[in-house]
């Protein structure tokens, strides 16, 4: 592209806004009906733009829910937590904060669609209790893969189900998150104290 063929910077200002109503609007979507649950014509009313302007950028329904999935992805991880604090309440209130978060990962998995990358946080919290095992008990039982994977996977559930699964329990919803999130601490310190199977992990 030569120079004179450069958009000008109110023009690529314009076509960013414009993208990124189209993504944000596919994101509420899939979040609301799933992944399968609307049209391109859907899209275009949520984010009032043209829908052939949708055609123009992403060329097909395909590659727009595959964009805003990469988005949502994106935008998850810049959530990061406070260095300082309990990085576990940080992460539990983020989760119940935003629930379109969960709802938008449980529509892709139910419906057999590919995830996004895991995100930095997951695997850096991985590589984490990888550490721990390896310097303090490496005959440990404990898979840190999945201990992790299987407290976001719980922490995305909740932030989904915590009102129903309150109003089932005849509990406050702020005492079911406070009795949520005090089992997730406890999950973490056990699983930080690295059982394993008969041996002394010293």
């Amino acid at each position: 592209m030569t120079v004179s063929q450069r958009p000008s910077p109110a023009a690529a200002r314009k076509r960013e806004a414009t993208c990124s109503a189209m993504l944000d609007a596919t994101s509420q979507l899939i979040a609301e009906k799933g992944v399968d649950g609307f049209t391109i014509s859907d899209v275009a009313e949520r984010g009032k733009v043209n829908r052939s302007l949708i055609y123009h950028y992403f060329r097909n329904r395909d590659n727009l829910v595959f964009e805003t999935t990469r988005l949502i992805a994106d935008r998850y991880d810049a959530m990061r937590s406070s260095p300082e604090g309990d990085q576990l309440e940080q992460s539990v209130r983020m989760h119940i904060e935003h629930p379109q978060i969960g709802r938008f990962f449980f529509h892709l998995m139910l419906r057999g669609k590919p995830l996004p990358k895991l995100s930095r946080r997951l695997t850096n919290a991985i590589a984490e209790l990888d550490r721990l095992k390896a310097e303090h008990a490496p005959g440990s039982t404990l898979d840190p893969t999945f201990a992790v994977i299987s407290g976001w996977l719980g922490q995305l559930s909740w932030s989904c189900g915590r009102e129903e699964i309150a109003r089932l329990l005849g509990l406050p919803v702020e005492d079911a998150d406070r009795r949520f999130l005090a089992h997730m601490r406890s999950m973490r310190d056990t699983n930080r104290r690295l059982p394993d199977a008969g041996q002394n992990a010293g």
